[in-house]
């Protein structure tokens, strides 16, 4: 060939590439999470960013592949892009976030806007790369595979950067401003270097075409077919990492750094084995065989993963990142490094005449990429739907085992074929043994029995039944358990009793989070005129209505009530009028979108629809909680509403749940407000379900305390935002012994509130003191239920409990005369 390239060697240009890889997946992890605000759902989030940026980035590898054989510098065509793509992220993220904050844009809008101007100009980069370095077939791999390889593993790096360590340490708009100024400074760094290229002589010599030959036909099938389906792996690996570990910001970025890296590790595999003479065939086949077998057991390593109650270790992020990202790379690194051999081994079937090689790799990426864009939203949005998450394992697992036996067929000349034809029958023979048999339903127990199980793209939705109890729930993504019927029931009613108790007006309510519509069928004992239910989840909403009748039916035949499925905090913003109350349910705080439902904006815009005078509460499961992180809630909440009460659901001391109830004016809770409210008829029949109604002395036990007056205060902790997510780095951490519960609940919350003041309530006539021995006497009867408890270890004999009860009863009715509850009121 008498192509003169460049002056220079690729090593640096190769350092330049992966520097862009590292801060384009910065950037798009960093869009996943500006998405989720919009989708909800960081599952649904990642599914159309990663959906968008690979078509954007296809249609950019097609423009590459034309400029590749019409300029004479690519390389400096190549900076000119990497600058560009610096500039197009700059500009639609400020765009993005100005329409947002004016218009109430969709979210498919909302990331094609964000994510394809710049994902289309990155596209361009490694055809002009592969034009520069590439001058022969034969090097497509051993040359531009490792360009290749190079910006994968730097792009692994990207992922956990853009979506732990530089959001931790700078906020979303740093970690923004970052990459892009990280990838603006590649693009200069190159544009200085191309100065010096010479442009590439005007003398080519092409390779003799042969489009009528099989393989050419076959390299790109397998182009589209490694696009396709290893996105769709991406995507089904996300949603295990959810079961795995409750879909934190750890799950996510652990099992997309895992994936991008290997990919880029069987790039340089297929690279090294190239250069050591191993045929490209029969790499391919035993790299796509094996892939077949490890994604039919990959359902069998997720069960035992989820059976062992993964939990999260670390004071920091960087290092629950770290400890994440171990998991991930020792379960899915095998099956990643061939799934990226598949990639640039069909690069070397494709023949074509042209002597510009970065026209052959550009319009080679742009399929594999078009092909990755189409395989990660069927995967979420078809394959989990109607397959569910096993039997979409298994189908893509099939796909490559057939893909195994055509390869296997067509390369007949092939030395050692028994071997290979024995390596495809095992594989298919597993996964005959894996698929055939029904596999148990995640997440369940030995205690539960199924009920029903809903496939959908945010995970499955079952129903389970204690076989002892009978009490029924819901579980989410296998470990998350959404409230149900038995012992939570009437903590459950008081999560829809106890704000309407406490509010002025009730004429129009909206709730967050219906789960099995329990607490918010209970909304309508009070005397609502309109009631807007909102869930995220369809499948939640379909299994509420299906199974927990006896306990929601007026929610599905009262005219009153509009369910909507959407983004709570999306649907709230788009509400038409002012509510006069509005209940966010129970959040996971593991769950990375639950931040979006715990920051300032998200109370502020919350504050925004109320009514004068209108309360906005939200529940906090405490015993998914650590003193931290309940306290960065709170002093979030407490830097929005002036007004701001704590208010229990029970007195449960193994699952504490306490409402953080807001408003721009004073709460009231007075004797003669609460004693007209119980005494309707709405109050007298709530009563006779619960004694906490009975009277307004009753009614006080549920008050924790005022956030205002709280020593110490609250003030001390961070506060969560959208550009400073500090819950979502928080949440998901195991608090083990630090869990709120038992007495450390009762010492974390009781020690705050030990004096008569109530700045945010309103007392009228009532004596501030009389408030504070009801709520003193309810940590005394929380004591009694935590000394009626056993746990492991206890050896209390049954008369020491009995006589520990005893004295908290008799010191709580010391303190509250007018008050007896029984042992179990208490929740237990």
């Amino acid at each position: 060939m008498a192509n003169k390239r460049t002056s220079g060697h690729p090593f640096p240009w190769g350092i330049l590439y992966a520097v862009s890889g590292f801060s384009s997946l910065a950037l798009e992890t960093l869009w996943m999470r500006e998405v989720s605000l919009d989708a909800g759902s960081t599952v649904v989030a990642a599914a159309l960013v990663i959906g968008t940026f690979f078509l954007a980035a296809g249609l950019g590898s097609l423009l590459g592949a034309r400029l590749a054989e019409r300029n004479s510098r690519p390389l400096r065509l190549y900076a000119c892009f990497e600058i560009g793509a610096a500039l197009a992220a700059l500009a639609t993220f400020t765009l993005n976030h100005w329409l947002w904050t004016h218009l109430s844009l969709h979210v498919f809008v909302s990331s094609i806007l964000l994510v394809a101007p710049p994902s289309l100009l990155t596209g361009v980069a490694f055809p002009l790369l592969a034009e520069a370095f590439v001058s022969r077939p034969d090097q497509r791999i051993s040359q531009g595979g490792i360009f290749y390889g190079a910006n994968l593993l730097a792009a692994a790096a990207g992922i956990l950067a853009g979506s732990v360590w530089l959001p931790w340490w700078l906020g979303i708009k740093g970690a923004f401003l970052s990459a892009i100024f990280l990838q603006a400074t590649a693009g200069c760094i190159a544009f200085y270097m191309a100065r010096d290229s010479l442009g590439l002589t005007k003398n080519r010599t092409n390779i003799p075409a042969q489009p009528g030959r099989f393989s050419d036909w076959m390299g790109r099938c397998l182009l589209v077919f490694s696009g396709v389906f290893s996105l769709a792996v991406e995507g089904l690996l996300l949603l295990w990492a959810r079961q795995v570990m409750q879909g934190s910001v750890y799950a996510i970025s652990s099992v997309l750094c895992a994936f991008i890296g290997g990919l880029g590790l069987g790039a340089l595999l297929v690279a090294f084995l190239r250069r050591r003479g191993a045929r490209p065939k029969s790499v391919l086949l035993y790299l796509v065989s094996f892939s077949g077998l490890l994604l039919f057991v990959t359902p069998t390593l997720g069960r035992w993963l989820i059976d062992c109650r993964f939990q999260l270790s670390g004071t920091t992020p960087v290092i629950m990142s770290v400890h994440a990202l171990g998991w991930s790379l020792l379960a899915l690194l095998p099956l990643t490094i061939c799934l990226g051999g598949v990639f640039p081994l069909a690069w070397e079937l494709i023949h074509d005449g042209s002597s510009h090689q970065g026209r052959v790799l550009g319009h080679s990426l742009a399929l594999n990429k078009l092909g990755a864009a189409l395989g990660m939203l069927v995967a979420s949005f078809v394959l989990l739907p109607f397959f569910g998450l096993d039997n979409a394992t298994y189908f893509v697992g099939w796909s490559y085992t057939l893909l195994a036996v055509g390869l296997l067929a067509w390369a007949q000349e092939w030395r050692g074929r028994r071997f290979a034809v024995l390596s495809v029958v095992i594989v298919a023979v597993v996964g005959l043994w894996r698929t055939i048999p029904p596999g148990p339903t995640l997440g369940l127990d030995a205690a539960n029995r199924e009920i029903a199980t809903y496939h959908s793209s945010y995970g499955p939705v079952s129903v389970v039944e204690n076989r002892g109890t009978q009490s029924r729930s819901l579980l989410l993504n296998s470990q998350q358990r959404l409230n149900g019927t038995g012992h939570a029931l009437l903590s459950q009613l008081h999560q829809g009793w106890v704000p309407l108790l406490f509010a002025r007006r009730c004429d129009r309510v909206i709730t967050i989070g219906m789960a099995s519509g329990i607490s918010t069928a209970a909304v309508l004992d009070f005397p609502v005129t309109e009631l807007r239910a909102f869930e995220l989840v369809p499948q939640v909403v379909r299994a509420a209505h299906e199974h927990f009748a006896p306990w929601n039916s007026r929610l599905f035949s009262d005219p009153r009530v509009k369910i909507e499925t959407g983004d709570g905090r999306v649907l709230l913003k788009q509400a038409p009028r002012s509510s006069d109350v509005i209940i966010c349910d129970l959040l996971f705080p593991s769950e990375d979108s639950t931040a979006n439902l715990y920051s300032r904006e998200f109370f502020e815009n919350a504050r925004e629809q109320l009514t004068p005078g209108g309360i906005f509460c939200l529940w906090l499961p405490c015993y998914q909680h650590d003193a931290e992180s309940a306290a960065v809630v709170i002093r979030t909440f407490v830097n929005v509403f002036p007004h701001a009460i704590a208010v229990r659901a029970n007195l449960d001391p193994v699952q504490p749940v306490i409402g953080l109830i807001g408003s721009g004016q004073t709460i009231p809770m007075s004797r003669s407000f609460l004693a007209r409210r119980l005494e309707s008829v709405e109050g007298r029949r709530i009563a006779l379900q619960s004694e906490f109604f009975r009277s307004p002395e009753n009614a006080w036990l549920l008050l924790a305390g005022d956030l205002r007056a709280a020593q110490p205060e609250f003030e001390a902790g961070p506060l969560t935002t959208d550009n400073r997510p500090i819950f979502a780095y928080l949440g998901p951490r195991s608090s083990g012994a630090r869990s709120l519960v038992g007495m450390t609940f009762l010492n974390w919350i009781g020690r705050r509130f030990v004096r008569p003041l109530y700045p945010s309530c309103e007392l009228e006539e009532t004596p501030p003191g009389e408030v504070l021995a009801s709520v003193r006497a309810a940590h005394h009867y929380f004591a009694a239920a935590v000394a009626e408890s056993q746990i492991p270890g206890d050896r209390r004999s049954d008369s020491v409990r009995e006589t520990q009860i005893a004295t908290l009863f008799a010191k709580a009715k010391e303190l509250n005369p007018k008050v007896t509850l029984s042992l179990e009121s208490l929740g237990r």
